[in-house]
């Protein structure tokens, strides 16, 4: 399969080779949007959790008789309307009520589907990484603006120029992503992914690696 790559005119200037193992594989909606769930589930933070009057400490003596004492008419020291007693209609955490662990091999298959998947649809587009020292951030933003699109991910590889980083940083809808982090969820969430020569390359090995290992081990 194959590629458009664009320089940053936003103007096409070749194609590049890719492996139909990554990127013309069948997509699996039912893995991308298990490995997003799952996803989406270890980012949730644990909410605050409060005792009801059957959790805290204390006595369940029925503290003054029903009738005759003139009061009002209560149970024991727990309830909620006394100091130190359980708490009405609290928050109460009650796990993880979804997916949290996650096979390595379904997780890379929703990989796989997710490139696929945009690679399909014609959205993932390679670059290279521009050399000028005065590159600032208006540049990129006509870059994307020439590209029509209303979000981009931009997946960079290790050791990329830190003025080309911060050139990116703060344009709106998009995201810049080390290729070790590339996920499912930003794949689909942005509709863009433009991915530096360099980063494609070691995305691609490691996965090619990976799926020629399980149909080895598959087969044998």
């Amino acid at each position: 399969m194959k590629i458009e790559e664009i320089n940053i005119e936003g103007k096409k200037i070749g194609t590049q080779e890719v492996s139909d193992k990554v990127f013309s594989f069948k997509p699996r909606k039912d893995l991308i949007q298990l490995v997003i769930n799952w996803q989406l589930n270890n980012q949730r933070k644990k909410k605050g959790h409060t005792k009801s009057r059957g959790e805290v400490k204390g006595s369940r003596r029925k503290i003054v008789q029903q009738k005759g004492s003139g009061g009002a008419r209560h149970g024991n020291i727990t309830a909620p309307i006394f100091v130190g007693g359980g708490i009405a209609h609290g928050p109460r955490h009650r796990g993880q009520t979804r997916l949290t662990k996650l096979n390595k091999k379904v997780r890379n298959l929703g990989l796989i589907s997710a490139l696929s998947s945009k690679a399909l649809s014609n959205q993932i587009n390679v670059f290279d990484e521009p050399k000028l020292d005065s590159f600032k951030t208006k540049s990129f933003n006509n870059f994307l603006n020439k590209l029509e699109t209303k979000s981009a991910l931009i997946v960079h590889h290790e050791g990329i120029s830190d003025k080309f980083l911060k050139s990116i940083k703060n344009i709106p809808n998009t995201k810049k992503l080390n290729v070790v982090g590339t996920n499912v969820y930003d794949l689909i969430k942005f509709q863009k992914v433009l991915f530096t020569k360099e980063a494609l390359k070691t995305l691609q090995d490691r996965l090619t690696k990976w799926v020629t290992k399980i149909t080895h081990t598959i087969l044998y």
